[in-house]
């Protein structure tokens, strides 16, 4: 670990950088080791789509009216380059978010974008759904940037070239699709991410800061400027309109739910559909996550913390009730079905789905320090 540690610093701190690519590549995948607790015993395929999921969260606060640039923009050919090659299609993509009318500019509202188009179920209008994946697609071509250059020893010294999954050796990300472009990330260095994971987010935004304050641009801009951008949380919530209203028909042809903090029997006139890792953590969607509670407990007691260990294992018959009552509508069954398989490699009956999201939500409350009550 000391030596993947060491790894990690030089690549933040040390290696030569025209841009912040290579601060978005650590953290994003170290945000994806957050989010897929595999076992580290074999290296990891990471799709260039999903690393590209998490620079579309990290530079959003960076596009718009006021652009933060990353790095030089050289003049070639006489014209200005930009900094980051997808600057146009991502403010355009956040110019068309901030026009729906249950949005605002917010510097963190990509994550919110992104939790929308991870979980469907029409969160997003069809053109900004498309628009979404031809950013994505934009993205991932960058990507491939620090993939190449990171690590010592030449191109390629620390993840190997990107190829279509199916033929790379190691272990995929869950979700990954056969055919698309991947590069593998080594076993050992995907287990110090998991371990280190606080030490490595705080790394990567210092670093950040330090290297965007000393970019020339007007208005310049100051280390804890950038800080507060890198490290802001979304401050409003999606709305779950269409997992409330199927959730409400479950209860109203007498499907029984229990707040799995309190135990309280929930009416449909009167619950709140909480996230067991806030949306302050990570804005997840994904059915797995979002469970009926008791509207006062969610809002005055829970909030954005994660229950300490204790509270999660009372939780778990709870959590398993629930798992089985979505499983009595059909798109609910199948929203958890292909939620759950996304997040965790397969399908799980709702007393393994149980389990796992507890040892999730314990893993991510410890490696990023979330309050516990």
């Amino acid at each position: 670990m000391d030596e993947d540690r060491a790894l990690l610093a030089g690549l933040l701190r040390h290696e030569a950088k025209a841009n912040t690519y290579k601060f978005a590549l650590v953290r994003a995948l170290n945000d994806l080791a957050l989010e897929h607790p595999l076992e580290a015993a074999r290296d990891v395929v990471v799709p260039l789509r999903r690393v590209a999921e998490r620079w579309l969260v990290f530079y959003w606060p960076f596009v718009g009216n006021r652009p933060v640039y990353q790095g030089a923009r050289a003049t070639r050919d006489g014209q200005q380059r930009q900094d980051i090659s997808f600057r146009e299609a991502l403010t355009t993509l956040r110019g068309a978010w901030e026009a729906l009318p249950h949005t605002r500019a917010d510097p963190a509202d990509g994550a919110l974008l992104l939790a929308a188009y991870r979980a469907g179920r029409g969160q997003l209008p069809p053109a900004l759904q498309a628009m979404t994946v031809h950013v994505l697609g934009r993205v991932a071509r960058a990507v491939r940037q620090p993939v190449r250059y990171a690590g010592p020893g030449g191109q390629h010294g620390v993840f190997s070239p990107p190829a279509a999954a199916r033929d790379l050796a190691g272990q995929p990300l869950p979700g990954t699709l056969p055919e698309e472009l991947a590069f593998t990330v080594p076993g050992a260095l995907w287990g110090t991410l998991q371990a280190m994971s606080l030490w490595v987010e705080a790394l990567c935004v210092h670093e950040w800061s330090l290297f965007v304050e000393r970019v020339e641009q007007a208005p310049a801009v100051t280390r804890g400027e950038v800080f507060s951008l890198l490290s802001a949380s979304p401050a409003a919530r999606l709305p779950l309109t269409w997992e409330r209203h199927h959730v409400r028909l479950l209860m109203l042809e007498g499907q029984g739910f229990h707040c799995p903090w309190t135990g309280t029997r929930l009416v449909p006139g009167a619950f709140d559909l909480d996230h067991i890792i806030p949306v302050s953590v990570h804005p997840i969607n994904e059915l797995w996550n979002l469970v009926p509670s008791d509207p006062a407990h969610n809002m005055h007691v829970k909030r954005d913390r994660i229950p300490n260990a204790h509270r999660l294992g009372q939780a778990l018959p709870e959590l398993t009730a629930t798992y089985q009552g979505y499983g009595q509508a059909a798109p609910l069954a199948q929203a958890l079905e292909a939620d759950a398989s996304a997040r965790f490699g397969l399908p799980l009956a709702p007393p393994l789905l149980a389990r796992r999201v507890v040892q999730m939500a314990a893993a991510v409350a410890e490696a990023r320090n979330v309050p516990r009550y």
